[in-house]
Protein backbone atom coordinates (compact mmCIF):
# COMPACT_ATOMS: atom_id res chain seq x y z
CA UNK A 1 0.00 0.00 0.00
CA UNK A 2 2.78 2.31 1.22
CA UNK A 3 4.67 1.57 -2.26
CA UNK A 4 1.24 2.45 -4.08
CA UNK A 5 1.25 5.84 -2.15
CA UNK A 6 4.90 6.64 -3.11
CA UNK A 7 4.37 5.46 -6.77
CA UNK A 8 1.07 8.07 -6.95
CA UNK A 9 3.36 10.80 -5.46
CA UNK A 10 6.37 10.54 -7.44
CA UNK A 11 3.71 10.40 -10.37
CA UNK A 12 2.18 13.73 -9.37
CA UNK A 13 5.75 15.31 -9.28
CA UNK A 14 6.50 14.61 -12.38
CA UNK A 15 3.45 15.76 -14.10
CA UNK A 16 3.87 18.93 -12.08
CA UNK A 17 7.83 18.93 -12.73
CA UNK A 18 6.87 18.38 -16.55
CA UNK A 19 4.54 21.33 -16.49
CA UNK A 20 6.62 24.01 -14.81
CA UNK A 21 9.74 23.04 -17.54
CA UNK A 22 6.53 23.32 -19.95
CA UNK A 23 5.66 26.84 -18.46
CA UNK A 24 9.20 28.31 -18.51
CA UNK A 25 9.80 26.59 -22.31
CA UNK A 26 6.61 28.62 -23.35
CA UNK A 27 8.00 32.30 -21.42
CA UNK A 28 11.49 32.08 -22.78
CA UNK A 29 9.90 31.15 -26.15
CA UNK A 30 7.65 34.16 -25.93
CA UNK A 31 10.18 36.66 -24.57
CA UNK A 32 12.70 35.70 -27.77
CA UNK A 33 10.52 36.15 -30.42
CA UNK A 34 9.41 39.56 -28.87
CA UNK A 35 12.95 40.30 -29.79
CA UNK A 36 13.71 37.66 -32.79
CA UNK A 37 11.85 37.07 -35.98
CA UNK A 38 12.24 34.30 -38.26
CA UNK A 39 9.75 32.33 -40.14
CA UNK A 40 9.62 29.61 -42.20
CA UNK A 41 8.17 29.03 -45.15
CA UNK A 42 6.62 25.78 -46.15
CA UNK A 43 4.94 26.50 -49.11
CA UNK A 44 6.29 24.67 -52.11
CA UNK A 45 6.21 28.16 -54.50
CA UNK A 46 7.85 30.30 -51.35
CA UNK A 47 4.98 32.53 -51.52
CA UNK A 48 5.62 34.02 -48.18
CA UNK A 49 9.16 34.74 -48.89
CA UNK A 50 10.87 37.51 -50.04
CA UNK A 51 12.51 37.41 -53.47
CA UNK A 52 16.07 37.10 -53.78
CA UNK A 53 15.82 40.97 -55.92
CA UNK A 54 14.01 42.47 -52.46
CA UNK A 55 16.64 41.36 -50.08
CA UNK A 56 19.54 42.66 -52.14
CA UNK A 57 17.91 45.79 -52.30
CA UNK A 58 17.62 45.69 -48.45
CA UNK A 59 20.95 44.12 -47.71
CA UNK A 60 22.56 47.39 -50.28
CA UNK A 61 20.49 50.02 -48.07
CA UNK A 62 23.14 52.47 -47.76
CA UNK A 63 21.00 54.93 -45.37
CA UNK A 64 18.28 54.91 -42.87
CA UNK A 65 14.78 53.88 -44.72
CA UNK A 66 12.03 55.29 -42.21
CA UNK A 67 8.54 53.75 -42.66
CA UNK A 68 5.00 55.35 -41.17
CA UNK A 69 2.34 52.98 -41.54
CA UNK A 70 -1.07 54.75 -40.83
CA UNK A 71 -3.04 50.93 -40.19
CA UNK A 72 -2.74 51.49 -35.97
CA UNK A 73 -6.45 51.79 -34.66
CA UNK A 74 -9.20 50.30 -32.61
CA UNK A 75 -12.48 48.45 -33.54
CA UNK A 76 -10.96 47.48 -37.38
CA UNK A 77 -12.91 44.87 -38.92
CA UNK A 78 -11.28 41.48 -38.89
CA UNK A 79 -9.73 41.31 -42.51
CA UNK A 80 -8.46 45.07 -41.64
CA UNK A 81 -6.85 43.66 -38.48
CA UNK A 82 -4.92 40.53 -40.24
CA UNK A 83 -4.16 42.76 -43.24
CA UNK A 84 -2.34 45.24 -40.67
CA UNK A 85 -0.67 41.88 -38.98
CA UNK A 86 0.58 40.74 -42.35
CA UNK A 87 2.20 44.39 -43.17
CA UNK A 88 3.74 44.21 -39.42
CA UNK A 89 5.17 40.40 -40.90
CA UNK A 90 6.57 41.69 -43.95
CA UNK A 91 8.48 45.03 -42.13
CA UNK A 92 9.90 42.73 -39.30
CA UNK A 93 11.32 40.38 -42.12
CA UNK A 94 12.77 43.66 -44.16
CA UNK A 95 14.05 44.71 -40.84
CA UNK A 96 15.57 41.15 -40.35
CA UNK A 97 17.53 41.71 -43.30
CA UNK A 98 18.49 45.22 -43.11
CA UNK A 99 19.01 47.39 -39.84
CA UNK A 100 18.55 50.87 -41.64
CA UNK A 101 15.01 49.79 -42.04
CA UNK A 102 13.02 51.68 -39.06
CA UNK A 103 9.28 51.32 -39.17
CA UNK A 104 6.21 52.37 -36.76
CA UNK A 105 2.28 51.85 -37.24
CA UNK A 106 0.80 55.01 -36.16
CA UNK A 107 -3.15 56.07 -35.48
CA UNK A 108 -2.85 59.29 -36.92
CA UNK A 109 -6.34 60.57 -35.34
CA UNK A 110 -6.49 58.96 -32.10
CA UNK A 111 -7.56 61.67 -29.18
CA UNK A 112 -8.36 63.98 -32.06
CA UNK A 113 -11.56 66.22 -32.35
CA UNK A 114 -13.87 65.76 -35.67
CA UNK A 115 -12.07 69.11 -36.71
CA UNK A 116 -8.49 68.07 -36.16
CA UNK A 117 -9.61 64.67 -38.11
CA UNK A 118 -10.97 66.21 -41.01
CA UNK A 119 -7.70 68.47 -41.00
CA UNK A 120 -5.53 65.43 -40.95
CA UNK A 121 -7.48 63.48 -43.74
CA UNK A 122 -6.62 66.68 -45.98
CA UNK A 123 -3.11 66.57 -45.45
CA UNK A 124 -2.66 63.11 -46.56
CA UNK A 125 -4.26 63.50 -49.75
CA UNK A 126 -2.27 66.38 -50.69
CA UNK A 127 0.49 64.13 -49.99
CA UNK A 128 -1.07 61.59 -51.99
CA UNK A 129 -2.77 59.05 -49.44
CA UNK A 130 -6.22 59.17 -50.29
CA UNK A 131 -8.51 58.26 -47.00
CA UNK A 132 -11.25 55.28 -48.00
CA UNK A 133 -13.80 54.34 -46.25
CA UNK A 134 -14.77 50.85 -44.05
CA UNK A 135 -17.92 49.56 -42.71
CA UNK A 136 -18.31 47.68 -39.66
CA UNK A 137 -21.03 45.74 -38.53
CA UNK A 138 -21.60 46.63 -35.02
CA UNK A 139 -25.02 45.54 -32.11
CA UNK A 140 -26.46 48.91 -33.33
CA UNK A 141 -26.20 48.92 -37.03
CA UNK A 142 -23.53 49.84 -39.51
CA UNK A 143 -21.08 52.46 -39.00
CA UNK A 144 -18.29 54.02 -41.51
CA UNK A 145 -14.84 55.48 -40.74
CA UNK A 146 -12.39 56.53 -42.78
CA UNK A 147 -8.40 55.06 -42.72
CA UNK A 148 -5.08 55.84 -44.02
CA UNK A 149 -4.71 52.91 -46.69
CA UNK A 150 -0.44 52.90 -46.49
CA UNK A 151 2.23 54.27 -45.29
CA UNK A 152 4.93 57.48 -45.43
CA UNK A 153 8.18 56.31 -46.53
CA UNK A 154 11.39 58.60 -46.22
CA UNK A 155 15.04 57.94 -47.30
CA UNK A 156 17.55 60.53 -46.52
CA UNK A 157 15.60 63.77 -47.69
CA UNK A 158 12.95 62.74 -49.96
CA UNK A 159 9.60 60.72 -48.95
CA UNK A 160 6.76 59.07 -51.15
CA UNK A 161 3.23 57.50 -50.22
CA UNK A 162 2.86 53.99 -50.45
CA UNK A 163 -0.41 52.84 -51.10
CA UNK A 164 -0.98 49.45 -49.35
CA UNK A 165 -4.63 48.81 -49.61
CA UNK A 166 -5.16 48.76 -53.39
CA UNK A 167 -7.92 47.75 -55.48
CA UNK A 168 -8.69 44.07 -56.39
CA UNK A 169 -8.74 44.41 -60.89
CA UNK A 170 -10.83 41.53 -60.94
CA UNK A 171 -13.00 43.26 -58.13
CA UNK A 172 -13.12 40.55 -56.39
CA UNK A 173 -10.90 40.60 -52.28
CA UNK A 174 -9.22 43.95 -52.10
CA UNK A 175 -7.54 42.99 -49.06
CA UNK A 176 -6.37 39.26 -50.20
CA UNK A 177 -4.87 40.95 -53.20
CA UNK A 178 -3.17 44.12 -51.76
CA UNK A 179 -1.67 41.07 -49.29
CA UNK A 180 -0.08 39.62 -52.20
CA UNK A 181 0.94 42.89 -53.70
CA UNK A 182 2.43 44.09 -50.53
CA UNK A 183 6.07 43.73 -50.96
CA UNK A 184 5.87 44.85 -54.61
CA UNK A 185 3.65 48.63 -53.46
CA UNK A 186 6.66 48.56 -50.51
CA UNK A 187 9.55 47.64 -52.64
CA UNK A 188 8.78 49.76 -55.69
CA UNK A 189 8.09 52.52 -53.65
CA UNK A 190 11.45 52.49 -51.44
CA UNK A 191 13.35 52.09 -55.17
CA UNK A 192 11.75 55.30 -56.39
CA UNK A 193 13.34 57.34 -53.29
CA UNK A 194 16.49 55.52 -53.58
CA UNK A 195 16.77 56.13 -57.80
CA UNK A 196 17.75 59.81 -58.97
CA UNK A 197 16.65 59.47 -62.39
CA UNK A 198 13.72 57.64 -63.71
CA UNK A 199 13.97 55.83 -66.80
CA UNK A 200 12.02 57.72 -70.20
CA UNK A 201 9.34 56.10 -71.71
CA UNK A 202 7.57 57.23 -75.39
CA UNK A 203 4.90 56.50 -76.82
CA UNK A 204 5.26 56.48 -80.66
CA UNK A 205 2.92 58.86 -82.74
CA UNK A 206 2.09 60.03 -86.67
CA UNK A 207 1.39 56.77 -88.17
CA UNK A 208 -1.94 56.23 -87.16
CA UNK A 209 -1.13 54.86 -83.59
CA UNK A 210 -3.49 54.39 -80.52
CA UNK A 211 -4.05 57.85 -79.62
CA UNK A 212 -3.51 58.95 -75.49
CA UNK A 213 -7.54 58.20 -74.75
CA UNK A 214 -7.03 54.32 -76.07
CA UNK A 215 -3.59 54.03 -74.03
CA UNK A 216 -4.03 56.09 -71.22
CA UNK A 217 -4.51 53.47 -68.91
CA UNK A 218 -0.90 51.98 -69.63
CA UNK A 219 0.49 55.63 -69.86
CA UNK A 220 -0.87 56.15 -66.06
CA UNK A 221 0.18 52.84 -64.53
CA UNK A 222 3.72 53.31 -66.23
CA UNK A 223 3.82 56.99 -64.85
CA UNK A 224 4.22 55.59 -60.89
CA UNK A 225 8.02 54.30 -62.47
CA UNK A 226 9.06 55.97 -65.62
CA UNK A 227 8.79 59.48 -67.04
CA UNK A 228 6.35 58.60 -69.84
CA UNK A 229 5.83 61.04 -73.18
CA UNK A 230 4.23 60.70 -76.52
CA UNK A 231 6.58 61.65 -79.52
CA UNK A 232 6.11 62.23 -83.30
CA UNK A 233 8.82 61.97 -85.39
CA UNK A 234 7.87 63.40 -88.36
CA UNK A 235 11.59 62.83 -90.19
CA UNK A 236 13.40 64.06 -87.49
CA UNK A 237 16.36 62.97 -86.80
CA UNK A 238 16.55 64.56 -83.16
CA UNK A 239 12.93 63.24 -82.41
CA UNK A 240 14.39 59.94 -80.28
CA UNK A 241 18.16 61.74 -80.20
CA UNK A 242 19.74 63.96 -78.20
CA UNK A 243 21.84 66.20 -80.71
CA UNK A 244 24.16 68.86 -80.05
CA UNK A 245 26.70 70.87 -81.92
CA UNK A 246 29.87 69.65 -81.76
CA UNK A 247 31.75 72.98 -83.70
CA UNK A 248 30.81 75.96 -83.46
CA UNK A 249 32.66 76.87 -86.32
CA UNK A 250 31.91 74.45 -88.85
CA UNK A 251 28.22 73.70 -87.20
CA UNK A 252 28.97 70.17 -86.73
CA UNK A 253 26.69 67.92 -84.68
CA UNK A 254 27.00 64.87 -82.47
CA UNK A 255 24.58 62.93 -81.15
CA UNK A 256 24.81 62.69 -76.99
CA UNK A 257 22.28 59.68 -76.86
CA UNK A 258 18.92 58.49 -77.14
CA UNK A 259 16.14 60.69 -75.60
CA UNK A 260 14.59 57.23 -74.12
CA UNK A 261 14.80 54.47 -72.88
CA UNK A 262 12.20 52.23 -74.38
CA UNK A 263 9.63 53.10 -77.60
CA UNK A 264 5.89 51.78 -77.40
CA UNK A 265 4.69 51.78 -80.79
CA UNK A 266 0.84 50.59 -80.06
CA UNK A 267 -1.22 49.14 -83.07
CA UNK A 268 -0.12 52.29 -86.18
CA UNK A 269 -2.36 51.75 -88.97
CA UNK A 270 -0.17 53.62 -91.52
CA UNK A 271 2.66 53.50 -93.54
CA UNK A 272 6.12 54.04 -92.24
CA UNK A 273 8.16 56.70 -94.26
CA UNK A 274 11.84 55.58 -94.84
CA UNK A 275 13.17 58.86 -92.41
CA UNK A 276 10.81 57.94 -89.71
CA UNK A 277 12.13 53.94 -89.97
CA UNK A 278 15.67 55.39 -90.03
CA UNK A 279 15.07 57.45 -86.62
CA UNK A 280 13.71 54.28 -85.15
CA UNK A 281 16.47 52.14 -86.05
CA UNK A 282 19.49 54.46 -85.29
CA UNK A 283 17.74 54.46 -82.03
CA UNK A 284 17.91 50.70 -81.26
CA UNK A 285 21.13 50.84 -82.80
CA UNK A 286 22.56 53.07 -80.13
CA UNK A 287 20.81 50.43 -77.48
CA UNK A 288 17.28 51.35 -77.62
CA UNK A 289 14.65 49.43 -76.22
CA UNK A 290 11.34 48.84 -78.78
CA UNK A 291 7.84 47.43 -77.63
CA UNK A 292 6.00 46.50 -80.95
CA UNK A 293 2.25 46.15 -80.54
CA UNK A 294 1.21 45.41 -84.29
CA UNK A 295 -1.72 44.04 -86.33
CA UNK A 296 -0.64 42.53 -89.80
CA UNK A 297 -3.89 43.31 -91.12
CA UNK A 298 -6.71 46.03 -90.70
CA UNK A 299 -9.40 43.35 -88.70
CA UNK A 300 -10.59 45.20 -85.50
CA UNK A 301 -13.61 44.43 -83.24
CA UNK A 302 -15.28 48.06 -84.16
CA UNK A 303 -15.93 46.60 -87.36
CA UNK A 304 -18.34 44.20 -86.57
CA UNK A 305 -20.68 47.15 -84.19
CA UNK A 306 -21.42 48.33 -87.51
CA UNK A 307 -22.29 44.99 -89.91
CA UNK A 308 -22.12 41.42 -89.29
CA UNK A 309 -19.43 40.97 -91.54
CA UNK A 310 -16.13 42.39 -92.78
CA UNK A 311 -13.65 42.49 -95.39
CA UNK A 312 -9.94 41.96 -93.60
CA UNK A 313 -7.00 42.83 -95.83
CA UNK A 314 -3.01 43.18 -94.69
CA UNK A 315 -1.85 46.43 -93.37
CA UNK A 316 0.74 47.66 -95.64
CA UNK A 317 3.08 49.26 -92.75
CA UNK A 318 6.29 49.06 -94.60
CA UNK A 319 7.75 47.67 -91.61
CA UNK A 320 8.34 44.12 -93.14
CA UNK A 321 12.30 44.74 -94.27
CA UNK A 322 13.00 46.19 -90.89
CA UNK A 323 11.42 43.60 -89.03
CA UNK A 324 13.42 40.94 -91.41
CA UNK A 325 16.74 42.37 -90.29
CA UNK A 326 15.37 42.08 -86.74
CA UNK A 327 14.49 38.59 -87.33
CA UNK A 328 10.54 38.37 -87.00
CA UNK A 329 7.76 38.04 -89.37
CA UNK A 330 4.64 39.26 -88.77
CA UNK A 331 1.91 37.67 -91.07
CA UNK A 332 -0.63 38.82 -92.75
CA UNK A 333 -3.09 36.20 -91.15
CA UNK A 334 -5.77 36.00 -88.64
CA UNK A 335 -5.92 33.17 -85.88
CA UNK A 336 -8.86 31.39 -84.67
CA UNK A 337 -8.95 29.56 -81.67
CA UNK A 338 -11.20 27.38 -79.62
CA UNK A 339 -10.03 29.10 -76.60
CA UNK A 340 -11.96 32.17 -76.56
CA UNK A 341 -13.85 35.21 -75.55
CA UNK A 342 -17.79 35.43 -75.89
CA UNK A 343 -18.71 38.49 -77.22
CA UNK A 344 -22.79 39.87 -77.50
CA UNK A 345 -24.10 38.52 -80.90
CA UNK A 346 -27.64 39.93 -81.90
CA UNK A 347 -30.36 37.10 -82.31
CA UNK A 348 -33.46 39.48 -82.79
CA UNK A 349 -35.64 42.16 -81.27
CA UNK A 350 -38.40 41.70 -78.67
CA UNK A 351 -40.31 44.93 -79.31
CA UNK A 352 -38.33 47.29 -79.93
CA UNK A 353 -35.21 45.90 -77.51
CA UNK A 354 -32.21 44.65 -79.27
CA UNK A 355 -31.50 41.16 -77.66
CA UNK A 356 -28.44 39.54 -77.40
CA UNK A 357 -26.69 36.28 -76.58
CA UNK A 358 -23.19 35.54 -75.71
CA UNK A 359 -21.52 33.49 -77.89
CA UNK A 360 -17.75 32.33 -78.29
CA UNK A 361 -15.88 34.14 -80.70
CA UNK A 362 -13.03 32.55 -82.30
CA UNK A 363 -11.34 35.57 -83.39
CA UNK A 364 -10.95 37.43 -80.16
CA UNK A 365 -8.52 34.70 -78.23
CA UNK A 366 -8.39 33.91 -74.52
CA UNK A 367 -4.89 33.23 -74.32
CA UNK A 368 -3.66 30.63 -71.47
CA UNK A 369 -0.67 29.36 -72.93
CA UNK A 370 2.67 31.07 -72.03
CA UNK A 371 6.68 30.38 -71.63
CA UNK A 372 8.21 30.36 -67.96
CA UNK A 373 9.88 33.63 -68.73
CA UNK A 374 9.99 36.20 -66.20
CA UNK A 375 7.91 38.05 -68.14
CA UNK A 376 5.05 35.77 -68.48
CA UNK A 377 5.61 33.67 -65.36
CA UNK A 378 2.84 34.80 -63.49
CA UNK A 379 0.55 35.65 -66.24
CA UNK A 380 -2.82 33.37 -66.58
CA UNK A 381 -5.11 35.18 -69.43
CA UNK A 382 -4.77 37.98 -71.74
CA UNK A 383 -7.04 39.46 -73.65
CA UNK A 384 -6.43 39.24 -77.28
CA UNK A 385 -8.16 40.73 -80.32
CA UNK A 386 -8.06 39.93 -84.03
CA UNK A 387 -4.02 38.89 -83.37
CA UNK A 388 -1.85 37.05 -86.14
CA UNK A 389 1.47 34.97 -85.60
CA UNK A 390 4.93 35.58 -85.22
CA UNK A 391 7.76 33.75 -87.73
CA UNK A 392 11.77 33.91 -87.01
CA UNK A 393 13.68 34.58 -89.83
CA UNK A 394 17.40 34.64 -90.26
CA UNK A 395 19.92 32.61 -88.71
CA UNK A 396 21.60 35.62 -86.75
CA UNK A 397 23.95 33.88 -84.14
CA UNK A 398 23.98 36.98 -82.44
CA UNK A 399 20.16 37.15 -81.77
CA UNK A 400 17.91 34.89 -78.72
CA UNK A 401 14.90 34.78 -79.59
CA UNK A 402 12.21 33.59 -76.65
CA UNK A 403 8.97 32.66 -77.56
CA UNK A 404 6.52 34.04 -74.70
CA UNK A 405 2.73 33.20 -75.26
CA UNK A 406 0.99 31.08 -77.87
CA UNK A 407 -1.95 29.70 -79.28
CA UNK A 408 -4.18 27.01 -77.31
CA UNK A 409 -3.85 22.79 -79.20
CA UNK A 410 -7.04 24.07 -81.43
CA UNK A 411 -5.97 26.88 -83.66
CA UNK A 412 -7.22 27.86 -86.88
CA UNK A 413 -5.22 30.38 -89.71
CA UNK A 414 -7.28 32.14 -91.52
CA UNK A 415 -5.26 33.93 -94.24
CA UNK A 416 -5.63 37.58 -95.22
CA UNK A 417 -7.63 39.12 -97.25
CA UNK A 418 -10.81 37.25 -95.81
CA UNK A 419 -14.13 37.80 -94.98
CA UNK A 420 -14.99 37.87 -91.15
CA UNK A 421 -18.53 37.22 -90.14
CA UNK A 422 -20.37 36.95 -86.33
CA UNK A 423 -21.74 33.53 -87.95
CA UNK A 424 -18.37 31.95 -87.12
CA UNK A 425 -19.59 32.39 -83.43
CA UNK A 426 -22.96 30.76 -84.57
CA UNK A 427 -21.50 27.30 -86.67
CA UNK A 428 -20.22 24.22 -84.94
CA UNK A 429 -16.88 24.45 -85.42
CA UNK A 430 -15.17 21.82 -87.17
CA UNK A 431 -12.32 20.32 -85.35
CA UNK A 432 -10.23 18.99 -88.79
CA UNK A 433 -10.19 22.66 -89.67
CA UNK A 434 -8.23 23.46 -85.92
CA UNK A 435 -5.30 21.22 -86.71
CA UNK A 436 -2.35 24.21 -85.09
CA UNK A 437 -1.56 24.59 -82.38
CA UNK A 438 0.50 26.58 -80.12
CA UNK A 439 1.54 29.66 -82.61
CA UNK A 440 3.65 31.85 -80.94
CA UNK A 441 1.75 35.19 -80.74
CA UNK A 442 4.45 37.16 -78.71
CA UNK A 443 8.34 36.87 -78.96
CA UNK A 444 11.07 38.79 -77.32
CA UNK A 445 14.43 39.20 -79.14
CA UNK A 446 17.77 40.15 -77.73
CA UNK A 447 21.32 40.81 -78.49
CA UNK A 448 23.26 42.23 -81.05
CA UNK A 449 21.18 43.37 -84.19
CA UNK A 450 21.62 44.34 -87.69
CA UNK A 451 21.07 47.64 -89.06
CA UNK A 452 17.90 47.53 -91.93
CA UNK A 453 19.54 50.05 -93.32
CA UNK A 454 22.96 48.52 -93.56
CA UNK A 455 24.41 48.54 -97.26
CA UNK A 456 21.31 50.33 -98.79
CA UNK A 457 21.21 53.90 -97.00
CA UNK A 458 19.52 56.25 -99.93
CA UNK A 459 21.61 59.43 -100.80
CA UNK A 460 18.98 61.46 -99.35
CA UNK A 461 20.30 60.69 -95.74
CA UNK A 462 23.68 61.42 -96.49
CA UNK A 463 23.60 64.26 -93.77
CA UNK A 464 22.28 61.94 -91.20
CA UNK A 465 25.22 59.45 -91.76
CA UNK A 466 27.29 62.55 -90.11
CA UNK A 467 25.31 61.83 -86.90
CA UNK A 468 27.52 58.72 -86.29
CA UNK A 469 25.69 55.97 -88.89
CA UNK A 470 25.55 52.68 -86.71
CA UNK A 471 25.35 49.16 -89.06
CA UNK A 472 25.39 47.24 -85.81
CA UNK A 473 23.55 47.80 -82.67
CA UNK A 474 24.79 47.73 -79.06
CA UNK A 475 23.14 44.63 -76.94
CA UNK A 476 19.83 45.35 -76.69
CA UNK A 477 16.34 44.10 -76.42
CA UNK A 478 12.92 44.38 -78.44
CA UNK A 479 9.18 42.56 -77.86
CA UNK A 480 7.09 41.60 -80.50
CA UNK A 481 3.27 41.25 -80.13
CA UNK A 482 1.36 40.16 -82.99
CA UNK A 483 -1.80 42.24 -81.88
CA UNK A 484 -2.09 46.05 -81.24
CA UNK A 485 -5.29 45.46 -79.19
CA UNK A 486 -3.55 44.20 -76.21
CA UNK A 487 -2.66 47.54 -74.98
CA UNK A 488 -6.33 49.02 -75.64
CA UNK A 489 -8.33 50.57 -72.72
CA UNK A 490 -11.79 51.64 -73.34
CA UNK A 491 -13.32 54.58 -72.01
CA UNK A 492 -16.40 54.98 -69.47
CA UNK A 493 -17.81 57.91 -70.54
CA UNK A 494 -20.17 57.94 -67.31
CA UNK A 495 -17.43 58.59 -65.36
CA UNK A 496 -15.17 60.11 -68.20
CA UNK A 497 -12.50 57.45 -67.23
CA UNK A 498 -10.62 54.99 -68.60
CA UNK A 499 -11.25 51.02 -67.88
CA UNK A 500 -8.64 49.18 -67.25
CA UNK A 501 -6.57 47.48 -69.70
CA UNK A 502 -7.78 44.29 -70.18
CA UNK A 503 -11.14 44.31 -68.72
CA UNK A 504 -13.93 43.14 -71.04
CA UNK A 505 -16.93 45.27 -70.93
CA UNK A 506 -18.85 42.88 -72.01
CA UNK A 507 -18.47 40.11 -69.60
CA UNK A 508 -16.74 42.00 -66.90
CA UNK A 509 -14.00 39.75 -66.57
CA UNK A 510 -10.57 41.17 -65.75
CA UNK A 511 -7.45 39.37 -67.33
CA UNK A 512 -3.84 40.04 -67.57
CA UNK A 513 -2.72 42.34 -70.04
CA UNK A 514 -1.93 45.15 -67.89
CA UNK A 515 0.39 43.20 -66.11
CA UNK A 516 2.16 41.37 -69.12
CA UNK A 517 2.71 45.02 -70.62
CA UNK A 518 3.83 46.37 -67.19
CA UNK A 519 5.81 42.98 -67.16
CA UNK A 520 7.20 43.75 -70.58
CA UNK A 521 8.33 47.88 -70.17
CA UNK A 522 10.22 46.46 -66.84
CA UNK A 523 12.40 43.95 -68.81
CA UNK A 524 13.27 46.04 -71.53
CA UNK A 525 14.20 49.21 -68.80
CA UNK A 526 16.07 46.40 -67.16
CA UNK A 527 14.21 46.56 -63.91
CA UNK A 528 14.34 42.92 -63.30
CA UNK A 529 14.11 43.89 -59.32
CA UNK A 530 10.32 44.83 -59.58
CA UNK A 531 9.78 42.17 -62.58
CA UNK A 532 11.08 39.39 -60.08
CA UNK A 533 8.59 40.54 -57.62
CA UNK A 534 5.77 40.74 -59.42
CA UNK A 535 6.12 37.40 -61.15
CA UNK A 536 6.28 35.52 -57.82
CA UNK A 537 3.78 32.99 -59.07
CA UNK A 538 1.10 32.49 -56.16
CA UNK A 539 -0.18 28.89 -57.21
CA UNK A 540 -3.02 27.54 -55.04
CA UNK A 541 -2.81 23.52 -54.94
CA UNK A 542 -6.62 22.26 -56.28
CA UNK A 543 -8.19 18.50 -55.94
CA UNK A 544 -8.74 16.78 -59.21
CA UNK A 545 -12.47 17.17 -59.39
CA UNK A 546 -12.20 13.76 -61.64
CA UNK A 547 -10.63 11.43 -59.04
CA UNK A 548 -12.75 12.60 -56.48
CA UNK A 549 -16.13 11.72 -58.51
CA UNK A 550 -14.56 8.27 -59.51
CA UNK A 551 -13.81 7.32 -55.76
CA UNK A 552 -15.83 9.31 -54.11
CA UNK A 553 -17.17 6.75 -51.40
CA UNK A 554 -13.50 5.43 -50.70
CA UNK A 555 -12.17 9.16 -50.06
CA UNK A 556 -15.46 9.79 -47.54
CA UNK A 557 -14.35 6.13 -45.82
CA UNK A 558 -10.96 6.45 -45.57
CA UNK A 559 -11.82 10.37 -44.12
CA UNK A 560 -13.38 8.66 -41.39
CA UNK A 561 -11.77 5.51 -41.08
CA UNK A 562 -7.85 6.61 -41.10
CA UNK A 563 -8.24 9.16 -37.79
CA UNK A 564 -10.32 6.52 -36.00
CA UNK A 565 -7.54 4.11 -36.67
CA UNK A 566 -4.59 6.53 -35.86
CA UNK A 567 -6.03 6.94 -32.37
CA UNK A 568 -6.91 3.52 -31.69
CA UNK A 569 -3.18 2.73 -32.35
CA UNK A 570 -2.09 5.62 -30.44
CA UNK A 571 -4.19 4.17 -27.38
CA UNK A 572 -3.28 0.58 -27.51
CA UNK A 573 0.67 2.13 -27.81
CA UNK A 574 -0.01 4.24 -24.38
CA UNK A 575 -1.84 1.14 -22.69
CA UNK A 576 1.57 -1.27 -24.00
CA UNK A 577 3.99 1.33 -22.64
CA UNK A 578 2.18 1.71 -19.65
CA UNK A 579 1.90 -1.71 -18.66
CA UNK A 580 5.45 -2.29 -19.23
CA UNK A 581 6.29 0.87 -17.50
CA UNK A 582 4.32 -0.21 -13.94
CA UNK A 583 5.47 -3.99 -14.57
CA UNK A 584 9.13 -3.43 -14.29
CA UNK A 585 8.46 -1.20 -11.12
Amino acid sequence: MEKSINNSQRFKRTTISGLIIAFVILVVVNILSSFLFFRIDLTKDKRLSLSPTTIQMLKNLDDKVYIRVYLEGDNYPADYQLFREKTKDILQEFRSYSKNVYFEFIDPVKDKTQEEINGIYGEFHKKGLKPIPITKEEATGYSTRFIIPGAMISYRANELPATLIVEDPTGYNSLEYSIQELEYNLVSTIRKLMTNSKPKVAFLDGHGEMDFYATSWMAWQLQRFYNVDRIRINGRVNALNDIAIEDSTTQSLKVLGNKYDVLIVAQPTGAFPDADKYVIDQFLMKGGRILWLIDATDASADSLQNSPEFFATPRNLRLTDMFFSYGIRLNPNLIQDLSCQQIPIGVGTIGNQQQYKFMNFPYCLKVVNFSDHPIVRNIKEIKSDFAGTIDFVGKDNNLTKTVLMTTSERTKLVPAPAIVTVNVGLATPNMQEYAFKYLPIAALVEGTFESAFNGILPIEFDTMQSLGFKAQSEPTRQIFVADGDIIRNFIDRQHNQPYPTGYDIYTGTMYDNTNFLLNCVNYLCDDDDLLQIRSKNFKIGSLDPVKIRNHKQLISALNIVIPLALVLILGIILIIIRKIKFSKK
